[in-house]
């Protein structure tokens, strides 16, 4: 019996997912290093060693667990983030595609929750948000919005709030503190997921990065790790954030009405 698109679709974006998924992870590891280093060109090598990875280190998920998490050549550990990021990208895509299903944005708004996966450990490792990423983001997802009815309006009211809150956080912090508490990139991110999400979902998103924010200082001084100036990279919290609120987030904002009779 021939499989029907209930099986061949998942199956399709399964592979695609897992092989973007790979893609993101040299993202993840050559974007901030510059240098030099394209992110775009060249073959992937061991980070310890150099040694120029062949096919068969290079399947995404099954090359790692085959390894056991090691390099083939020098034995050192390979971070799990590797796997871990592709099948964030295939949970993306599947979870994308249940929601939305076949519709013409469906490439574009895959890519945008690729890059904001990708963005995550950029900031997490480096409290870094590079431009090379969040401006193309950006396109993407205004680029995706302009396929959906009212979407123009959509993105500019998403991305007027959460760059504009953002922007004003900033500065009320460096009023009262005199200390620069976020970063530009910090802003252009906020442009990057308003434009996809719109005013209500964007505001969804701040709030959870938010509330995880306030979650993840309150550890930190339990730990006696926190100073009141532990620096927290927001666009951590902001990027997975967003991909929540955009899967569930009309949901919630709907029951949260609902309880107020509206």
């Amino acid at each position: 019996m021939t499989p029907g698109p209930e099986v061949v679709v998942p199956a399709i974006l399964v592979v695609v997912a897992l092989i973007c998924g790979s893609a993101m992870t040299a993202l993840v590891h050559r974007v901030p290093r510059g240098g030099g280093m394209s992110w775009v060109r060249g073959r992937s090598a061991c980070p310890s060693c150099g040694h120029v990875l062949g096919i068969a280190d290079l399947v995404p998920v099954l090359s790692w667990v085959a390894a056991r998490g090691r390099c083939r050549y020098c034995g050192a550990r390979v971070s799990f983030r590797y796997p871990l990021t592709e099948l964030l990208c295939v949970a993306w895509a599947l979870l994308l595609w249940a929601k939305v299903g076949p519709i013409n944005p469906y490439p574009l708004l895959a890519l945008w929750g690729f890059l904001l996966i990708a963005l995550t450990w950029i900031d997490l490792d480096h409290q870094l948000l590079p431009d090379v990423l969040t401006l193309p983001g950006t396109l993407i997802g205004v680029a995706a919005s302009l396929m959906i009815r009212d979407g123009a309006w959509n993105a500019i009211g998403g991305m007027a709030l959460g760059a504009g809150s953002l922007a004003l956080l900033a500065w009320l912090y460096w009023t009262v503190r005199r200390v620069e508490g976020m970063g530009m990139g910090d802003l252009k991110l906020a442009a990057m997921f308003g434009a996809v999400l719109g005013w209500q979902l964007t505001l969804l998103t701040l709030f959870l990065a938010a509330f995880a924010g306030t979650a993840w200082g309150g550890v930190l001084v339990l730990r006696r790790r926190g100073d009141g100036m532990t620096a927290l990279p927001f666009g951590t919290l902001l990027a997975p954030a967003a991909l929540i609120a955009f899967l569930w987030g009309d949901v919630w904002i709907n029951a949260y009405l609902g309880l107020l009779g509206r």
